[in-house]
């Protein structure tokens, strides 16, 4: 393995995980030694490229975010969807992101702000857990159990955003079977506090789980009695995407 194949190799390891790494593990993931790795990282760090959360971990830094933000947002699968986006967002008001699965996680591809006075933190390019999004439940919900709890115990112990967020894996099981029964997916202040969303998944032409889309607000625009509302519309939303990447391949 030459130097750049090392680097992109330590690139693919941060980008590919929805928390934190320490470096013995991404060492291992990368089959780099760990001297090796630590070099890189530095690097990385010194150009935003990485960060260190003085634990001894690493994740991805703002300018990989906003590197990959800038090649997404000029894909061809966001200029297929950012329409379908817009008219979600036009219908209900509210915040509309349309994401892909990144093995244990999930990217943001696009976002339609809403017209409220507030702005939502999320950014396209950055990563969100699987477990406590609506858009994360909505994708697991309808993959094999199998894969299901692959992801799950990849991502063990499930971290606690807040004080609602499922971490025990046996009532996100449940709460994924609740996720098929109604057809969408809630995050009620399970990533953020005081922000609700509605997640809906999109399938690809083989009718696999690869993304999802949302709708998301504060909670006090955005009650609970909205929320039944709001699903059969993110549902539409995402059947309509799915059909058109479906038909683009």
């Amino acid at each position: 393995m030459n130097a750049v194949e090392k680097t992109l190799a330590v690139i693919g390891a941060l980008a590919s995980h929805d928390r934190p790494r320490s470096l013995a593990d991404i060492a291992q993931r990368t089959g780099v030694n760990k001297t090796t790795v630590h070099r890189i990282l530095q690097i990385f760090i010194a150009q935003g490229y990485a960060v260190t959360k003085g634990d001894g971990t690493y994740a991805s830094g703002p300018a990989m975010l906003a590197l990959a933000g800038a090649a997404l947002t000029d894909g061809d699968m966001t200029a297929l969807v950012r329409p379908i986006l817009a008219n979600l967002q036009r219908h209900t008001s509210h915040t509309v992101h349309f994401a892909v699965r990144s093995e244990t996680a999930a990217v943001y591809l696009a976002k339609v702000e809403s017209q409220q006075p507030y702005r939502m933190a999320s950014r396209v390019g950055t990563q969100i857990a699987l477990h406590s999004t609506a858009i994360g439940k909505a994708i697991l919900a309808h993959l094999p159990q199998e894969e299901v709890r692959a992801v799950i115990a990849a991502t063990s112990p499930l971290i606690r955003n807040t004080a609602a967020t499922i971490v025990d894996p046996a009532l996100l099981l449940q709460e994924l079977e609740a996720v098929r029964e109604r057809g969408y997916a809630i995050d009620d202040e399970e990533n953020e506090t005081n922000v609700r969303c509605v997640g809906a998944a999109v399938r690809d032409g083989s009718g696999t789980a690869v993304g999802a889309v949302s709708v998301a607000g504060l909670t006090l625009n955005l009650s609970k009695d909205d929320v039944p509302l709001l699903g059969p519309l993110v549902v539409a939303a995402a059947a309509r995407v799915s059909a058109a990447i479906g038909r683009n391949g």
